[in-house]
């Protein structure tokens, strides 16, 4: 069931992006560019690829940076050590 799962949303997911448009303002700087040449108009499209990867790779590296840290810290515990106040019993005086 979990394979299942996982295929389906990985193919939902992958169908929506073609969907998915591109902002206005992105859109129709790409397409009236104020590029000269062809190379110079080729590279605009890249050039907003390439800052959007960098975008997330920032995300996932703070993610796998906080999550090391969090995963180091718990397992640095000592988990053996008692927890909390130790409970005496009432003596009988």
């Amino acid at each position: 069931m979990k394979r299942w799962t996982f295929i389906l949303v990985a193919v939902l997911t992958l169908s929506a992006c073609g969907l998915a448009p591109a902002c206005p303002m992105c859109k129709d700087s790409i397409a009236n560019g104020e590029a000269s040449t062809e190379q110079q108009a080729g590279s605009l499209p890249s050039g907003f690829n390439y800052s959007v990867y960098y975008m997330l790779s920032g995300l996932f590296v703070t993610m796998s940076l906080v999550g090391t840290t969090i995963y180091k810290g718990l397992r640095g515990t000592i988990v053996s050590q008692a927890r909390g106040f130790d409970i005496k019993p009432p003596t009988d005086e």
